[in-house]
């Protein structure tokens, strides 16, 4: 093999390592590592987890949604829990009232997921009020960041 034709040879198989390497960086980002997430419950009553694109990285966003309608006690309270699994980590949201007409929503948006740990989010619902008997839970499915 002469010099020119080395040359020729390490300058394509370089480009191609460099291009192939360039591409698989590319789709191998933060949004192609996480997996599971959406949401979770009946139309009435749901919990979901997402990424979404924030302003300067990913983001989590952790939400509960309710639509009880005004036959709930006037006491009945819902509140939105963000864990983070991995770390025992937790967020609880205030309680708002379940008996409002239309539908309820609360959210909790997480700047910076920790890439390997494993989200969910929880609607709480607590037909009388602050006690936990007769309560209510909705798990969203976990998300791996």
């Amino acid at each position: 093999m002469s010099v020119i034709a080395f040359q020729r040879f390490f300058v394509t198989a370089s480009a191609t390592t460099f291009l192939a390497g360039a591409a698989l960086w590319g789709a191998a980002g933060p949004a192609a590592a996480s997996t599971g997430g959406g949401c979770n419950g009946p139309a009435s009553m749901q919990a979901c987890i997402t990424v979404i694109e924030g302003d300067a990285d990913e983001e989590l966003v952790f939400e509960a949604r309710a639509d009880l309608g005004t036959a709930t006690a006037p006491s009945c309270r819902l509140r939105l829990v963000s864990f983070d699994e991995t770390t025992g980590w937790r967020r609880e949201s205030s309680f708002a009232p379940c008996n409002r007409p239309g539908s309820q929503r609360k959210e909790f948006v997480l700047p910076n997921p920790t890439e390997g740990h494993v989200y969910r989010a929880e609607l709480q619902i607590l037909p009388n009020g602050k006690n936990y008997e007769f309560a209510q839970f909705v798990s969203s499915p976990l998300l791996t960041y």
